[in-house]
């Protein structure tokens, strides 16, 4: 028999829950809803930024564009009010964006810049308004200083022709040898000019002297003054007594500065290189008015020649090309082409220096050999360190023939005297070999192909005589396999053939010799 519950005996519930508290209270959270709960309606809710339609204008952020009557609430209402005349309307501004909201105009928030905007719009509305019939012939702002002011004699303006004259005398006056020298030692001494122009590869008082040129004589446009100081395209450096003793003017009295602008110096029109294009082209900036370079010319002689290069612009092809460059060159007259004192085979556009025609016509007799390019490049290096060397000297004899005592010490070879050095050994070999596979010339003929022809002229009639050279060969790579050159002397001398042969056996010859 089961025993009988009693008042005292607690009877246990299975199914009843605990209650909760800070005793016994678990990890899990005890919230009705959850984060899975919450994040399904977050998801489904809308979005402020409504996704973009395939007919909706869309702003450069890629979002949808503004629409006052579908996201204005009173431009909205209004449109819904014209089917639906109960519609109501709400009591509350327009949309930031919308044109109709009277203190943004549709500029969104505003902000100091739009306020300041507004505002000077209004004024300017104020200030255009029209004239009302009120204010027609009314005197009210004439007054008397208004009067006199207005009816006041004016003084006489100088005619253009005067007043170019004047300005004519007043450059010639000052355009001396004097004034160039003063002109040149205060930009020299100038620690703005120095520290400008420090990385430049011209001498700072060539630089100097040419901005002084630029400045008086370049820019402006009378011819009778540039044809007053220029011969051709150059400009000599005068010589000045008080330049003397300053080492910097001392330094470059003597070179020549050009100006290569054709159509300034002999007044033609050069025609467009490019083979399609019939246009002419027009002079644009130079190399000194951009970036305050010079161009350099080396040459035997000594002194290097430093060269403002203007840069010729075609305006139906818009090809650029420089002055001084071969394709220019061949397509102007030759009393106009040989004022600039370069070969236009030599004179190469993807260059940072020329060679003088002097010095190529020099080097072209002892570069026939391979390895004469150090040999050039020796005598131009030696060319100028004689020159500095005789600067130096008369520098100093010219300072002991005044009795001076104390001299101002002339300037260093390396870095002051000569900043951009003559070309190497490589370089200068390869400008020839440029040149003599070049047709930029008059007849259009390289020199390459003009020795290929004369040898192929060479004919054996009579009488001709043959050889095997060895030492010929070392000029040569030892994978070739090569053992001799076979050559061929005619009558008169010349070389008929000379081929490189594996062996002095004759079938290795016969076919050059028929």
């Amino acid at each position: 028999m089961a025993p009988v519950a009693t008042a005292t005996t607690c009877v246990v519930n299975p199914y009843a829950k605990r209650a909760q508290n800070a005793a016994n209270m678990g990890r899990q959270s005890q919230q009705r809803v959850s984060n899975q709960h919450k994040r399904k309606f977050k998801q489904a809710q809308r979005h402020s930024s409504r996704r973009p339609q395939k007919r909706d204008q869309l702003t450069l952020d890629n979002q949808v564009a503004f629409n006052s009557e579908r996201d204005c609430n009173i431009c909205r209402a209004k449109s819904i009010q014209k089917f639906m005349s109960s519609h109501p309307i709400p009591k509350r501004a327009h949309n930031v964006l919308c044109t109709l909201n009277k203190a943004t105009r549709g500029l969104g928030e505003l902000t100091e810049q739009s306020v300041a905007s507004l505002a000077d719009n209004k004024r300017y509305k104020a200030v255009t308004a029209p004239i009302l019939p009120k204010e027609r012939f009314s005197g009210f702002n004439n007054s008397k200083v208004a009067v006199s002011t207005f009816f006041k004699v004016r003084a006489k303006t100088v005619t253009a022709k005067t007043a170019t004259t004047t300005m004519t005398a007043t450059m010639e006056l000052e355009l001396t040898s004097l004034s160039l020298y003063k002109g040149v030692e205060k930009l020299v001494n100038d620690a703005d000019f120095q520290a400008k122009h420090k990385n430049k590869f011209a001498p700072l008082a060539m630089l100097a002297f040419a901005s002084e040129i630029s400045e008086k004589i370049i820019r402006h446009k009378d011819k009778e003054m540039f044809y007053q100081h220029f011969s051709g395209i150059e400009i000599t450096v005068p010589a000045c007594d008080e330049g003397n003793s300053n080492p910097h003017c001392h330094s470059i009295t003597g070179q020549k500065l050009l100006h290569i602008d054709w159509e300034r110096t002999h007044g033609m029109q050069v025609p467009c290189p490019e083979p399609t294009c019939r246009g002419t082209l027009k002079s644009d900036r130079s190399n000194f008015s951009k970036n305050k370079t010079l161009f350099p010319i080396y040459s035997l002689e000594g002194g290097s020649t430093w060269c403002i290069v203007v840069v010729l612009v075609c305006p139906c092809c818009h090809q650029s090309f420089k002055s001084n460059e071969a394709d220019v060159l061949i397509n102007i007259p030759a009393y106009a082409a040989n004022t600039y004192p370069v070969e236009s085979v030599y004179a190469t556009p993807n260059t940072n220096c020329h060679l003088s025609r002097q010095t190529t016509d020099v080097f072209a007799s002892i570069m026939v050999t391979y390895g004469n390019g150090e040999l050039c490049s020796k005598l131009l290096f030696n060319a100028a360190n004689q020159e500095y060397i005789c600067r130096l000297t008369s520098y100093y004899s010219i300072a002991k023939e005044k009795n001076v005592t104390t001299t101002i010490n002339y300037l260093e070879k390396d870095g002051s005297f000569i900043r951009q050095y003559p070309p190497l050994g490589d370089s200068i070999r390869d400008m020839y070999d440029a040149a003599c596979s070049s047709k930029k010339n008059a007849w259009c003929v390289s020199n390459h192909d003009q020795h290929v022809r004369e040898i192929q002229s060479v004919k054996c009639d009579s009488m001709f005589a043959q050889d095997h050279t060895f030492q010929v060969r070392k000029n040569y790579q030892s994978k070739l396999g090569t053992m001799a050159v076979w050559d061929a002397a005619s009558a008169t001398g010349e070389i008929a053939s000379a081929v490189l042969v594996p062996s002095t056996r004759t079938e290795d010859f016969a076919h050059a010799a028929q």
